[in-house]
């Protein structure tokens, strides 16, 4: 089981792709959350702020590679970031109702 993180740069997007992914059952639910984050300017001492949103949802491990192929094609140019984080401990009864409502592999 894993956390995908995916970072995109405005709440259209967020929502478009948490559709997209529930309605495959690639995620088993999806946290939405609002985000400022600090770049460096190139060739400058300066930092600028921009905004963006991330989406964490629930899924199984085996499920990234086909997460990141329809974000690919969905997305070929603005591809989001996408990166998944292990979950190490998570109740028995949680782990197999989240077996159950994601896409069978």
């Amino acid at each position: 089981m894993v956390l995908v993180h995916i970072t995109v740069k405005n709440q259209i997007q967020a929502n478009e792709i948490i559709e997209l992914l529930m309605d495959k059952k690639l995620l088993a639910d999806a946290l939405v959350s609002e985000k400022m984050i600090l770049l460096k300017v190139k060739g400058s001492e300066k930092t600028k702020q921009k905004k963006i949103y991330l989406i964490i949802g629930k899924t199984k491990a085996l499920l990234f590679k086909t997460i990141n192929e329809i974000l690919y094609k969905k997305y070929p140019d603005k591809m989001p970031i996408l990166y998944a984080v292990p979950i190490v401990y998570m109740d028995d009864g949680q782990t197999e109702e989240l077996r159950m409502i994601t896409a069978k592999i």
